[in-house]
């Protein structure tokens, strides 16, 4: 079961590609749909920024900074 900010990620990555016709922020964005359910937040009870789905986050970010 997909959380709640994959799915949208993954709706509006739909929209993109059906609205933009831009296959790269469309696949961008699919890949961070997938890493997302892993990645935690920073905190107490959460991740730190060097745990493996984050860097992998930040490192979309960029490519999508990028565009």
């Amino acid at each position: 079961m997909a959380s709640n900010i994959e799915h949208s990620l993954v709706v509006l990555s739909s929209v993109i590609k059906k609205k933009y016709n831009d296959d790269n922020l469309y696949n961008i964005i699919r890949k961070l749909a997938s890493i997302c359910t892993d990645a935690g937040f920073p905190g107490e009870d959460g991740f730190r920024s060097d745990h493996k789905s984050n860097k992998v986050i930040a490192q979309i970010t960029k490519e999508i900074e990028k565009l």
